[in-house]
């Protein structure tokens, strides 16, 4: 279990909203198509032969929730693929 911890002054009254920091995805998206996207679906940069990008910033899109489970699945999948890679070079 976890607890929220605000502090106030005595003369405040406790916010509406608590607001959270953004998420910032896109910027490297991930598309099998090269010119669509810039990482293909094992997150490898395409034309790269060693180059691989897992975070958030290969999501095609983004949604309400925070990231972080997906981009776990996501490290798991990168590392998996990886491991896989290495065994068979």
């Amino acid at each position: 279990m976890g607890r929220v911890k605000v502090e106030l002054d005595e003369d405040e009254t406790w916010p509406d909203r608590l607001y959270y920091g953004p998420h910032f995805m896109g910027t490297t998206r991930m598309h099998n198509d090269q010119r669509q996207g810039v990482v293909d679906k094992n997150c490898r940069v395409h034309a790269m032969h060693n180059l691989y990008i897992a975070g958030a910033s290969v999501f095609p899109t983004g949604g309400i929730g925070t990231p972080t489970l997906t981009l776990t699945a996501l490290a798991i999948r990168l590392a998996d693929h990886l491991k896989t890679e290495l065994k068979n070079a």
